[in-house]
């Protein structure tokens, strides 16, 4: 999970370079009426887990899926476990974080091993 922040920093700053470039670059003219700036709102935890879960999906589904044909034997609510006490997801309540390990699980052997489905929702489920 600590690689967002990371990849944030990096792609803000390429974005903006990009910009400073193109300014640069030639004679910016003037608008007439100035663009309002959007405001960030903080999300809720819910949208929070939501956007965390589809990144981490993302990031480490094909992970996940070789982990689980490479062992196994592992036992998925202790990783769950290790995971949880090695790894900081930031604004998220302990049940959230637990949720979040739990959607990932899940969501990357749908995505990327079916055939791992369901062994992960039993395994899951057999707390």
């Amino acid at each position: 999970m600590r690689l967002i922040a990371p990849v944030t920093v990096l792609l803000g700053v390429i974005l903006l370079s990009g910009c400073t470039a193109a300014t640069t670059m030639g004679k910016a003219t003037p608008t007439a009426s100035p663009t309002p700036t959007p405001t960030a709102t903080a999300l809720t935890e819910p949208q929070l887990l939501d956007k965390q879960t589809k990144a981490m999906v993302n990031l480490y589904s094909q992970v996940v899926c070789t982990n689980l044909a490479e062992r196994p034997d592992l036992d998925l609510n202790d990783a769950v476990d290790k995971v949880l006490a090695t790894y900081a997801t930031e604004g998220l309540s302990e049940e959230a974080r637990v949720e979040l390990a739990h959607r990932v699980l899940e969501q990357s052997a749908a995505k990327s091993c079916p055939d791992q489905s369901e062994r992960v929702a039993a395994d899951l489920n057999d707390e």
